[in-house]
């Protein structure tokens, strides 16, 4: 890891509003503390901002995971968990990261250590999320719905992970035909998907296309979190931690309709954009 105590490096690291050199001070007095309050706003207020990734990011996260893995405050280890991951739900993988750092003022030896320790921690994540399960089930549904997205984000799901994320509010997506590009509006109507054309809140009167919802037995759960199965492992753990917004809508997203348009036949959750 960057050292707390390289303030000169550490000002040289891209923020979103030129303050990272006030960060070491503000890690130190976390991993005394625990304070949650204090975590929320190292990540929402200095190393990230609107979704947006820094220099920064890369060079914070591993002193978050440490101290994930180190408190013995449940509440502090989960909300950290679901506050650093959301950070990272619409991550490109190491292609962003290797761009964000394209044209660093930072140590180039530094910069290496920064990406390396930053994978090293990535890698830790997966475990930690089956260590979190029993803490989530006490929650509410707005973090249950989150830890879902900690899970793909923790395991490098990012198409997952950015859907759960953007729609989070489950009311209404956007989806591109594969067929003739068009965008098109996935309406929820009673935990029912169906499609528009446009969007039905502006146009009133218009065609409605119904989404087919998948059909998936329970026996074919899969808690096992791979990009192949998708629709297995997300209803495994909306079944598991009683995800009660997505138990129907996750057939529909993983439905077909046709287009509106040309009526080509697509896969919805697919062309989510």
């Amino acid at each position: 890891m960057l050292p707390l105590t390289e303030i000169s490096e550490w000002k040289k690291l891209g923020s979103a509003f030129d303050n990272s050199e006030e960060i070491p001070e503000l890690i130190q007095k976390l991993s005394e503390t625990f304070d949650i309050d204090l975590m929320i706003e190292i990540t929402t207020e200095y190393i990230s901002h609107q979704m947006s990734l820094y220099e920064v990011t890369f060079a914070v996260f591993p002193y978050l995971i440490e101290l994930i893995e180190k408190a013995e405050d449940h509440e502090f280890k989960l909300e950290t968990f679901l506050y650093t991951m959301a950070i990272f739900s619409e991550y490109d993988g190491d292609r962003e990261m290797d761009s964000i750092f394209l044209d660093s003022k930072c140590d180039p030896e530094k910069i290496v250590e920064i990406k390396n320790t930053f994978n090293n921690s990535f890698g830790k994540l997966s475990q930690i999320a089956v260590l979190l399960e029993l803490d989530i089930l006490k929650k509410d549904e707005y973090d249950k719905r989150h830890f879902l997205t900690a899970l793909a984000v923790s395991n490098r799901i990012f198409e997952v992970s950015s859907v759960l994320w953007r729609y989070s509010e489950n009311e209404e997506y956007i989806c591109t035909c594969p067929g003739c590009g068009e965008s098109l509006t996935l309406w929820n109507e009673n935990d029912r998907l169906v499609q528009y054309k446009e969007d039905p809140v502006f146009v009133k009167d218009q065609e409605k296309f119904p989404v087919e919802p998948a059909i998936l037995s329970k026996s074919e759960y899969s808690k096992i979190i791979i990009s192949e199965k998708n629709y297995q492992w997300l209803s495994y753990y909306i079944d598991k931690l009683e995800v009660e917004s997505l138990r129907v809508i996750i057939n529909y997203l993983f439905g077909k309709t046709l287009c509106g348009y040309c009526r080509t036949e697509f896969v919805v959750f697919e062309n989510i954009e």
